[in-house]
């Protein structure tokens, strides 16, 4: 089940919240009354009750907005008990002088805003000793294994536990705590207004990742890289698996650079099955596979791993082909088979020598392109275009050029600094190809730029799908939904599409 958090700072308002929150479908809420600006009147919130709800008032030190009398706050929480609230939450320092009544059940909770303690199994086995019928603990992840920790502890307990990594190297662990015998998570229910960094909204648990059918048996995918919260590809799986029957959910995953294999050592306790891979890991994975199709081998990126039944990491590179079919798409197809195909001798500019320029370079010479990279820095364009054996020019030349393609595989134009791009007006001509990588939003600047002078673009969407549709068949070997991926990924930009 999905709670859903409503705070604010009138009665009247909270009411109203609470009522479309049950509209929207929401079983279950916290009412944090220390959001409120005035003295919470009690009678007048549990007037109506149109859900199940959990009483909450959360002090300051616990990252709530109670400011007044710590015994005024008790005798609200004692109130409410009498009165039936379904759930109270109290904090593990004061649960013993705040008894069990009539039939509100007992949150005991711990909070820890700045880390997440080496003992915390003790901690929340504490909890557990004062007569908790649900133990919570919340803790600051300050790693990715502190956020694999708190989950262990949630695995050991024997009450029902909802343990929370805070931040947004722990936003998985309010997905996977279904899997681990919560008996609810939190969420946001109104998007203007979050309670704790690194939460999702109740619609995004409802929708995007179908929290309500998790269970001990899902199996677990991830999508990492650094940052990771714009990522589209847990809905779009999530809803692949969905509609092929399939018990798997797709988390994210914030694996900083620096500590990949670690990360990746680190998340090995919860037996993740695959993984998608994006900025800034496509190359540092490399060195970390066990076997690798021959994408990976000749573009030297990878952005699939699948990890066998003996822990064996097989890497693939499902961009490199996503990308090929998506400019043959824009000339018609791929040609007569065995005969020279569309991008043959096409002189083609790629903006950008990172991961994602890499297996698209490749790929394009291969089909007997002549490819041209430019990046900001020079060094970078150099290396790149040594490795594949292509030539380069200066990023202050790029518009003087007349290619008959143009690629952006840089990140410029990625929400949200949505007005750059990174190729002026001038360096468009009428009936060139133009693709942008950048799939955040669907129509980037640089599209549009491309469009206004009556160039044929290729969106960083086409390309997404095509490249998620062969991971899916990588995870499941079955035939993905394509055109469901597609309309939840057009439903997921929403009004960043235009």
């Amino acid at each position: 089940m999905i709670c859903a958090i409503l705070g604010r700072g009138r009665h009247a308002a909270l009411a109203e919240e609470w009522k479309a929150a049950v509209e929207a479908g929401v079983e279950l809420v916290e009412l944090r009354l220390d959001c409120l600006r005035r003295e919470p009147d009690l009678k007048r919130v549990l007037k109506e009750r149109p859900s199940a709800m959990v009483l909450t008032i959360r002090r300051g030190a616990d990252g709530g907005l109670w400011r007044g009398p710590e015994e005024k706050r008790q005798r609200l929480i004692r109130e409410a008990i009498v009165a039936g609230v379904d759930f109270v939450d109290v904090e593990m320092d004061v649960a013993r002088e705040i008894r069990r009544f009539g039939k509100t059940r007992r949150i005991v909770s711990y909070h820890n805003l700045k880390q997440t303690p080496p003992d915390l199994l003790e901690i929340a086995q504490q909890c557990e000793e004062m007569d908790a019928d649900v133990v919570k603990i919340a803790t600051r992840a300050n790693s990715l294994a502190d956020a694999m920790r708190v989950l262990q502890v949630a695995s050991k307990m024997e009450t029902p536990t909802i343990a929370i990594a805070m931040g947004e190297i722990g936003t998985f662990s309010r997905v996977l705590g279904a899997k681990y015998g919560a008996p609810f998570t939190y969420a946001n229910f109104n998007a203007d207004r979050s309670f704790a960094a690194g939460m999702l909204r109740f619609d995004e648990l409802k929708r995007d990742y179908a929290y309500d059918q998790i269970d001990a048996q899902t199996e677990v995918y991830a999508v990492i890289g650094d940052p990771i919260g714009h990522s589209l590809s847990p809905p779009v799986h999530n809803a692949a698996f969905r509609a092929m029957g399939l018990n798997k959910v797709m988390v994210p995953i914030l694996m900083p650079a620096e500590r990949l294999k670690e990360s990746l050592d680190q998340a090995a306790w919860l037996g993740i099955k695959g993984y998608s891979i994006t900025i800034p890991h496509k190359q540092a994975v490399l060195p970390l596979l066990n076997l690798a199709d021959g994408a990976v081998d000749r573009t030297g990126a990878c952005n699939t791993m699948v990890l066998k039944e003996d822990g064996t990491r097989v890497g693939y590179n499902t961009d490199y082909r996503a990308a090929m079919d998506s400019l043959e798409a824009a000339y018609g197809g791929p040609g007569p088979e065995g005969g020279l195909g569309p991008l043959a001798n096409k002189n083609v500019l790629i903006l950008g020598a990172g991961g994602v320029a890499r297996p698209i370079g490749f790929g394009l010479i291969r089909r007997g392109a002549v490819v041209t990279l430019c990046n900001r820095t020079e060094e970078r364009a150099t290396k790149l275009a040594e490795e594949l054996g292509c030539r380069t020019t200066s990023w202050a030349m790029r518009a003087g050029l007349i290619p008959d393609i143009i690629i952006n595989c840089t990140p410029v134009g990625m929400h949200p600094d949505v007005d750059d791009t990174p190729m002026p007006p001038a360096g468009f001509r009428p009936g060139m190809v133009v693709m942008d990588t950048v799939y955040h939003p669907e129509n980037t600047m640089f599209l549009k730029l491309a469009r206004e002078r009556e160039c044929r673009t290729v969106s960083g969407v086409d390309m997404f799908i095509r490249q998620a549709a062969i991971q899916s068949q990588l995870y499941t070997g079955m035939e993905p939904p394509v055109e469901l991926m597609k309309e939840v990924v057009r439903r997921k930009l929403g009004p960043l599409r235009s």
